[in-house]
């Protein structure tokens, strides 16, 4: 991390696939920043709709890192941070797509920064849903590493085991002690990952109790079977790795939840418990990668 004396060099990353319109936008809501970023890195995965077309005339100072095939979310934030790193950027303030940070969010973030321990890995603020609701993220772990507490009065930065990459700022001082982000688990759970893996190398993952990102992802009970089989897949395989029996239990009870919801309400009823199934049985194996096609 810098000293308070220095101005931080930040690129902001954005993974994308077949989402011009998405990425255009986003880019569009980058540029209205009250601080502007030192670089803007898009790592493009393999996409086919125009996406490098429209980067070159619309945005030419953009840096295009196009990938040879769909690595995912995780594949990509893995990418984009080894370029970020390599290009010698102090952080690199994440996102997907579809995320649209407000103009102070990076003047906001980068001041509250001497509040934070040294050797701070991650740092986010809260979000804004598609519905406009503020999502509260980062209020602690299952295993209580962390008690669950609410945000101090002060609005003051507050530590979280865990966070999401969207609207993140990541140390890169963090990536070169740690590595990069698990490429192998293509989509979902990178980021818990991540963060746990940082916090046990003893770095801190904090949070800004302030809406500062607004995010279009959709939820996990409307999510298409090749999601849901991502999320048990990596999901366990990380808790698994880690050898975190909480994080065991609360992967069966979340997927004995989401089966109970499917059997309820959803469409594809089968389809969608068999998805859940083969990721645990894939996890337990030990498959990781694109073993499923998304769509």
């Amino acid at each position: 991390m810098t000293t308070p004396d220095e101005t931080p060099s930040v690129a902001a990353v954005f993974v994308t696939y077949n989402r011009s319109d998405l990425l255009r936008d986003t880019l569009t809501a980058l540029a209205k920043s009250t601080r502007p970023v030192d670089e803007v890195i898009v790592v493009d995965n393999a996409s086919s709709d125009g996406t490098a077309e429209m980067l070159a005339a619309e945005f030419p100072d953009v840096t295009h890192l196009p990938l040879a095939s769909n690595t995912g979310a995780a594949g990509g934030f893995a990418a984009g941070l080894r370029a970020a790193e390599a290009h010698g950027h102090d952080w690199a303030w994440l996102f997907n797509d579809d995320d649209h940070p407000l103009p102070e969010a990076l003047e906001t973030m980068l001041g509250r920064l001497p509040e934070l321990p040294r050797r701070t890995a991650m740092f986010a603020s809260w979000l804004i849903d598609d519905t406009g609701a503020v999502a509260r993220l980062g209020s602690g772990w299952r295993n209580r590493r962390l008690p669950l507490v609410e945000p101090p009065a002060d609005r003051s930065p507050y530590p979280v085991d865990v966070l999401i990459f969207a609207g993140a700022l990541v140390n890169t001082a963090a990536v070169r002690e740690l590595g990069l982000p698990k490429a192998e688990y293509f989509m979902m759970w990178e980021e818990m990952e991540y963060c746990i893996r940082a916090r046990r190398a003893g770095w801190a993952v904090y949070i800004l109790p302030e809406p500062l990102v607004a995010t279009l992802h959709v939820g996990a009970a409307t999510a298409p079977p090749w999601r849901l089989y991502y999320q048990s897949r990596n999901h366990l395989a990380m808790a698994l790795e880690h050898r975190s029996a909480p994080e065991v239990w609360h992967w069966a009870v979340r997927q004995a939840k989401f089966t109970a919801v499917t059997l309820a309400r959803q469409d594809r009823k089968l389809t969608r418990t068999r998805a859940r199934s083969l990721g645990a049985w894939h996890a337990l194996r030990g498959r990781t990668g694109r073993t499923v096609p998304p769509g």
